[in-house]
């Protein structure tokens, strides 16, 4: 029965210290089908009204965004693009893509989920 005890007990142990299997998202990676927009949910008023899940800034002003895509359907539902896009701000209003110009911390210029 001690042997019993001991073991669970080493048991409850080992699932309290081990490291957690889901790590923090990275702040600068947005994922809106998670709701995980770091850097906001940019709505532009321009263009149609575009709308972005950002990540967080890099230091020298690029950063990810995720596209919300319109169905084909007239009164369809939007989607989330599965692409990540390096980006950067133009007149402060507008997200444009680096078009593998800009850095987003040296990473891709897009990113396929």
């Amino acid at each position: 029965m001690l042997k019993l005890i001991a073991g669970a007990a080493a048991t409850a142990a080992s699932l309290v210290l081990a490291p957690s299997a889901l790590a923090d998202p990275d702040p600068h990676i947005p994922d809106a089908n998670a709701g995980w927009c770091p850097g906001g949910d940019f709505r532009e008023r321009i263009s149609g009204g575009s709308r972005y899940c950002l990540g967080i800034e890099y230091p020298d002003g690029t950063f990810y965004s995720q596209g919300r895509g319109h169905s084909t359907a007239p009164f369809g539902p939007g989607y989330w693009m599965n692409t990540i896009h390096c980006s950067h701000w133009t007149d402060s209003k507008t997200v444009w893509w680096t078009e593998g110009n800009g850095s987003c911390g040296g990473g891709p210029g897009q990113i396929d989920r």
